[in-house]
């Protein structure tokens, strides 16, 4: 079963990252502008974060493997539109589409994981679900360059649509739930189920680290290209292998997890975290030669899943009848906190600077990590811990 989940988290991240070196040769294909053809990420990346609280909701209410199969279907359907997309209108409705599918899939099916473990090893699981996403994220974006070089932008996407629907057939077959009232939800529904998820401290606690997180560490990862650029260390082939070694370092912790835990505590592992996830940022303060900024940001996704998937554990226990719910508001908060990201760095930027800038995220994340820890601590022992 987990490895219909882990196929489920590939297809998503396969959805969520392809398209990000594919904008010139789209522009290219449908004879538009780059600026125009950059339209499909937003169509996509909104309605990922904002749908999906309502699709966490959804699938606590009528079941998350029936939600998670749907989520499949829709987002098969989608690849097939984009594989076979005559015009960037009908791309672009796809891709949007698209986003609201793959934006319930990733955390109905981490909830699905967590509701399947036991507490002692539910951050080992998760975080081996997060790995199979990390080897989407990775791989996504490298094989959809060669692919888009050699064959066409198209082909990943048909890669992607196969996956899909080999999870989505699995689900379909294998993921079985009981039978459950008919009767249908309501906002009030909804509403009631999210405020007893906020009803426990360690809420807002989760979702503002994830927050901070995502504004502060992705909003230095689009400016590591230019930034290289401007000191003369390289372009963005150094940029893209600076970030894949970034996912790199993020799957090396999520591959041997449970070793981690049998030397850290998870609240440990945090505080370590944060130190870790500083060197990225304050290490690329320096005009140093790219190998260095690769060397910097490898240590950095290491220290980044030290502490986020401590979180991510937490977010499991929060309420564990809505644990759908739960993930979908971690992961909306996640990737609101991305797209806020990289328009703070540039106001930043604009007025103390990028190098100061780096070093005011840098510090932040530096004491992300000891202060969520010590939260936690403060709030008393986790459900099911």
């Amino acid at each position: 079963m987990f490895f219909i989940f882990s196929l489920c988290g590939l297809a998503s991240a396969i959805s969520n990252r392809a398209m990000d070196p594919l904008v010139t040769a789209i522009a290219r294909d449908f004879a538009v502008e780059p600026a125009a053809a950059a339209v499909v990420i937003s169509a996509y990346a909104l309605p990922y974060a904002f749908c999906q609280p309502v699709l966490g909701a959804l699938g606590d209410f009528y079941g998350k493997g029936r939600m998670l199969s749907v989520c499949l279907w829709l987002l098969v359907l989608t690849f097939a539109a984009t594989v076979w997309s005559p015009t960037l209108g009908i791309l672009i409705a796809a891709r949007f589409v698209g986003g609201i599918a793959g934006g319930g899939i990733m955390p109905i099916a981490m909830a699905m994981v967590g509701d399947r473990a036991s507490p002692n090893e539910r951050q080992q699981k998760i975080g081996a679900y997060v790995s199979f996403s990390l080897l989407g994220w990775i791989g996504a974006a490298g094989l959809a360059g060669i692919l888009a070089t050699y064959i066409s932008w198209r082909a990943i996407f048909f890669i992607a649509l196969l996956l899909a629907l080999a999870a989505a057939i699995l689900v379909s077959i294998y993921v079985r739930e009981p039978p459950r009232e008919q009767k249908r939800m309501t906002l009030g529904d909804a509403i009631a189920g999210y405020k007893k998820i906020f009803a426990n401290p360690r809420a807002l606690i989760c979702y503002g680290a994830v927050l901070i997180e995502g504004i502060t560490l992705y909003g230095t990862l689009p400016w590591i290209s230019p930034l290289i650029e401007q000191r003369g260390r390289g372009g963005t082939w150094e940029a893209g292998m600076i970030v894949m070694a970034f996912a790199g370092g993020a799957f090396v912790f999520t591959s041997t997890v449970k070793y981690w835990l049998r030397l850290f505590s998870r609240y440990r592992l945090m505080t370590l975290g944060g130190v870790l996830l500083a060197v990225g940022p304050l290490g690329f303060m320096f005009d140093l030669p790219w190998l260095w900024s690769l060397a910097f940001f490898t240590i950095c996704g290491l220290g980044y899943m030290m502490l986020h998937n401590g979180v991510q554990a937490e977010v499991s226990t929060l309420a564990p009848e809505l644990r759908g719910s739960a993930f979908s508001m971690h992961s909306c908060a996640f990737f609101v906190g991305q797209a806020l990201g990289p328009m703070a760095f540039a106001a930043g930027a604009g007025v103390i600077g990028p190098v100061a800038v780096l070093g005011l995220f840098g510090v932040i994340l530096l004491m992300l990590g000891p202060l969520t820890a010590h939260l936690f601590r403060a709030t008393g022992p986790s459900l099911g811990d």
